[in-house]
């Protein structure tokens, strides 16, 4: 498969991209240091493909962006609202999010995503080499898209988690032996370059990827839909939403909404970027993490660690002949007791909720390691953003309603009418509720709750909740304003 390629390079260039290059090295974070340059085309490829490292799973324990564990931005996005919440202990970290009881001295139980600023830079760096190589412009062109797309989606995910991080100019990486103290630039300033990367990889990138697991054009502008709603910014959020509907990315819903989880169809039309995963190295261990010793499965080599549950009060949002429930176990009899395991007699593996497995069978699975692939952006989701820049705008139309049906219409659900939702807040709440089935445990909520206004509120019904209205974002690690000596400043409220 296609995949494959970009899976074994990865790999083989990991250690490339993590050892090697001019990078910002964590054990001094004011200093720049000079490592490898790259020489070759085919050292500029393996530096391009192993940026791709930084977003990888990497297994549990190495902690890539979108990870299964606890560091993982998808777990964090989901575990921080009322989506999911997990049944380990874990000397309370799970916990810490789901009640929103971190602060910057404990911050750092949840790994260490503001470290991967440093990466920002990392990324600039190769694209600064790759100018000034002696190679064709048309690898330029390919390979300076991959790592403008890369680096803007890296800065928006801090910027959604923290606010704007500091990012070293072009002048700082050229004066690599010069201690350098780098400032948060302004909100403005930060998404700007964002922006900016982002609509330069565009205009670089091909419409489709030559490799399943690279940006592409339709990637990248996934990527600068989801700035702009960040920010509000309607009218041009409409405009990409609407240029991911043109017939030249062949984009679509598939039938089956579980074909964009599944083994034999991970490959797919509705599947923007995905992450690639394998049985070895790069693995998706979801499905291990949620699913609980005694529940009949038809393969019976996985690892069953039960700890990712969909709080009953959200799992009873869903209407009933949602084909969506069909991989969200709400009831099983155990094969350990027979006894009925569910919501009215939870015993001990459902006492916080159902089972959301999100992903089918894979038969090749051993352990906790799937190689089904993670999807990061879904056609789906351009449909339903589309609905929410438009009402935004002008009202709730008819098209908002033709948008939000093609959806529901997939997995069974009957049409809604406009006539029902002339009233706009009873609209977004609606729609921020088709999102979250649409989405659910795919890190999209926590970012959708913030955006409609509603994580507070809703954390606020959580037990045990200590949230605030100041913890929409996530404070910088004490760590972090000890080292810079005063030059950082914390979030407000920290």
């Amino acid at each position: 498969m296609i995949n494959t390629i970009l899976k074994t390079s990865i790999f083989s260039a990991a250690l490339l991209f993590l050892f090697g290059g001019c990078s910002l090295e964590r054990e001094d974070y004011d200093q720049i240091m000079p490592e490898n340059f790259y020489k070759n085309e085919s050292d500029l490829k393996a530096a391009v493909t192993a940026a791709y490292h930084l977003f990888h799973i990497n297994t549990y324990g190495g902690g890539g962006i979108y990870s299964h564990g606890r560091a993982g931005i998808n777990i964090q996005s989901e575990v921080t609202t009322d989506i999911l919440d997990c049944q380990w202990g874990d000397g309370g970290t799970w916990e810490m999010m789901h009640t929103h009881s971190w602060t910057a001295s404990n911050i750092d139980q949840l790994g260490n995503l503001f470290g991967r600023y440093k990466n920002v830079s990392q990324i600039r760096n190769i694209i600064l080499q790759l100018d000034a190589a002696d190679v064709s412009e048309a690898f330029k062109q390919n390979y300076k898209g991959e790592l403008k797309a890369l680096r803007g989606w890296l800065m928006y995910l801090l910027l959604d988690y923290y606010g704007p991080v500091p990012v070293a100019s072009d002048e700082d990486l050229a004066n690599l032996q010069s201690n350098i103290i780098l400032e948060r630039p302004t909100e403005a300033e930060y998404v700007a370059m964002i922006e900016n990367e982002l609509k330069d990889a565009i205009s670089m990138l091909p419409t489709k990827a030559s490799e399943w697991g690279r940006v592409d054009a339709g990637a990248a502008n996934m990527m600068l839909l989801k700035l702009y709603m960040h920010q509000k910014r309607w009218s041009e959020a409409e405009t990409v939403a609407r240029e991911l509907t043109n017939a030249k990315y062949g984009y679509r819903l598939l039938d089956n909404y579980y074909d964009c989880f599944s083994l034999e169809t991970e490959i797919n039309d509705e599947n923007i970027w995905s992450i690639p995963c394998d049985n070895e190295n790069y693995v998706n261990g979801w499905v291990t993490h949620t699913i609980a010793a005694g529940v009949p499965y038809s393969n019976s080599d996985i690892q069953m660690w039960g700890g990712y549950r969909m709080p009953w009060d959200f799992y009873n949002t869903f209407e009933k002949n949602d084909k969506r429930l069909e991989n969200i176990i709400g009831e099983y009899v155990s094969t350990a007791d027979g006894k009925l395991i569910n919501q009215a007699n939870p015993g001990t593996a459902m006492r916080k909720g159902a089972m959301p497995l999100k992903y089918t069978v894979d038969p090749n699975q051993k352990g906790d390691r799937s190689g089904i692939d993670v999807p990061v952006f879904r056609y789906s989701d351009v449909l339903l953003s589309l609905a929410e820049c438009i009402a935004n705008q002008d009202g709730v139309t008819q098209e908002c309603m033709d948008l939000i049906n093609q959806v529901r219409n997939r997995v069974g659900l009957e049409s809604l009418n406009l006539s029902d939702y002339t009233n706009t807040d009873n609209y977004f709440d609606m729609l921020l509720l088709e999102r979250g089935h649409e989405l659910y445990c795919e890190g999209h909520r926590r970012t959708d709750l913030i955006r409609f206004g509603k994580f507070i509120e809703f954390a606020r019904n959580i037990p045990n909740s200590q949230t605030d209205d100041y913890k929409v974002v996530f404070p910088i690690p004490n760590r972090y304003i000890l080292e810079y000596k005063g030059a950082l400043n914390q979030n407000p409220g920290y």
